[in-house]
């Protein structure tokens, strides 16, 4: 089978936090692969978490702006929509109107 992922994945299988877009605590939730790109998300109601949101997988690193790819019973798939740059915010000049920004703390 030939594989379509444009970023390597490994498996993670690390405890992480989702924020909403204003970056208040949300609930906790397992990444249970990572990549460049985006990850897939387990330990959560599919259902219930917004097509888009913040995502910290670790309490002292970056925090990633994501956007929902797909659902299923057992989890979901995000891109992250911050990739590009390796802040947490764009540069002024390049700003987007997009209703969910990566400024947790």
């Amino acid at each position: 089978m030939r594989e379509r992922r444009k970023n390597f994945r490994v498996e993670w299988n690390s405890p992480a936090k989702i924020y909403d877009c204003n970056g208040r605590f949300a609930r906790h939730c397992i990444v249970s692969n990572f990549s460049n790109g985006g990850a897939k998300i387990a330990g959560v109601e599919p259902a219930t978490i917004p097509d888009e949101f913040i995502l910290r997988i670790s309490p002292h690193g970056r925090a990633h702006r994501c956007r929902v790819t797909w659902r299923a019973e057992d989890g979901l798939a995000v891109e992250f929509s911050n990739n590009a740059k390796h802040t947490s915010e764009p540069a002024p000049s390049r700003r987007r109107k997009s209703p969910c920004r990566a400024t947790v703390d």
